[in-house]
């Protein structure tokens, strides 16, 4: 371990420089591995974009290369029409890095999640509590499991990161963060990611408004274990890892009691998760192969009706403000949709994304550094940035 990172400080910059790809040398992690020989091919065939400009966070000019030099950027993976175009590693990270991803975790999580649905061992409107009986009488009865997915279900949690500034606090979201093994539990009693949760009270009816609140996602997790039979790490392997054709192994950190954090804990390489978007971008094929059910993709992509509407309600109420949220147009199958059909992306704290554009036929994955866990000013930045590089692609074309 770097003589600077610890559990204490791992999540704090400058800290998380090092400490975000060396995940598994300060937490508790199990492996996601392919278990074939075969993967998924990626050509490349690499264009000059660092020139393509842009507007920065300050108003001003900047371009690509600058952009990835100035934001804490540690990684980046551009593919374009199936082939890669982009590929760059900063801040001592190389293509077997494997590098946290945060809340893209959920992302994957939803992937198997509607792997699973298309399979036919649930569907998305089943009542959690039929499929988990352990979570009745809780804050989950009445809720379904497209309330989880989609952040709609009526439990009470506060995610605002305002809150790590005194990360000794005793609050909410810190708690959460001990019990899931992200930080030191000091002298508090070892109860878990699943028990801490059913301690969380009804805040309003399910399926009312979005609220984002990153425990609901490792109950998709435990749904997705019992229906399948397996551990979710296992699920992982299986229907994602090894189906979509992964190049290297992943993890996932676990709680003190061994249950993974479906919602932030995976680590991988970027170019895997490249790989990943480009699942969603093909409509969920990878060279000729279904890995995701179509449907799926296409409900992820285009949102609907019911995930405005809460989005809207959200807004409203004032709820999503540590979101970034005007920006975004709906939360829907853990990602967030800015132009539905064409532009959604799954998106993590520090800066964290798998960024799918479909009329440009483009995919970005991101790995960063931010130095603080909601930046909007660089998460703005980095979205226009994407854009310019899709609409640059497009006209070379």
């Amino acid at each position: 371990m770097s003589e600077s990172a610890t559990l204490s400080n791992w999540l704090e910059p400058p800290h998380n420089r090092w400490a975000f790809h060396h995940v598994a040398d300060i937490l508790d992690t199990v492996s996601i591995s392919n278990m074939s020989s075969e993967t998924t091919a990626l050509p490349r065939e690499f264009v000059d974009l660092n020139a393509v400009p842009f507007t920065a966070a300050d108003g001003s000019t900047t371009t690509w290369g600058r952009h990835l030099s100035e934001t804490f950027c540690d990684a980046i993976c551009v593919i374009h029409k199936g082939t890669i175009v982009d590929e760059r590693y900063f801040n001592n990270l190389n293509d077997e890095s494997q590098h946290l991803l945060m809340s893209v975790t959920k992302s994957v999580t939803a992937a198997a999640l509607g792997i699973s649905i298309g399979r036919g061992l649930l569907s998305i409107n089943d009542l959690v509590t039929d499929i988990a009986p352990e979570f009745a009488g809780t804050s989950l009865d009445g809720c379904t499991v497209r309330h989880l997915i989609d952040m709609t279900a009526g439990t009470e949690f506060v995610e605002n990161y305002d809150l790590y500034s005194d990360p000794d606090a005793d609050n909410p979201l810190l708690e959460y963060e001990r019990q899931s093994g992200f930080r030191p539990l000091g002298n508090r009693s070892v109860v878990g990611v699943m028990k801490h949760f059913v301690t969380y009270p009804l805040a309003r009816p399910h399926g009312e408004i979005f609220d984002y609140r990153s425990p609901l996602t490792n109950i998709v997790a435990r749904i997705i274990e019992i229906v399948n039979g397996m551990s979710f790490q296992e699920v992982l392997s299986r229907d994602v890892w090894t189906s979509f054709g992964m190049e290297h192994p992943a993890n996932i950190s676990v709680d003190p009691l061994g249950f993974p954090i479906a919602e932030a804990g995976m680590s991988c390489t970027v170019r895997d998760l490249a790989r990943f978007g480009l699942a969603y971008l093909n409509n969920g094929s990878l060279n000729d192969r279904r890995v995701l059910p179509e449907p799926w993709v296409r409900e992820t992509r285009e949102t609907d009706d019911i995930a405005r509407a809460c989005y809207v309600d959200a807004l409203e109420a004032e709820l999503a403000e540590n979101d970034d949220s005007p920006q975004w147009y709906s939360y829907h199958n853990a990602f967030w949709v800015k132009e539905p059909g064409a532009e959604f992306t799954g998106w993590g704290i520090f800066g964290q994304f798998i960024w799918v554009h479909q009329p440009s036929e483009t995919v970005i994955a991101r790995f960063s550094t931010y130095p603080a866990a909601s930046s909007p000013a660089l998460t703005s930045e980095t979205l226009r940035g994407f854009n310019a590089i899709a609409n640059f692609l497009t006209t070379q074309s």
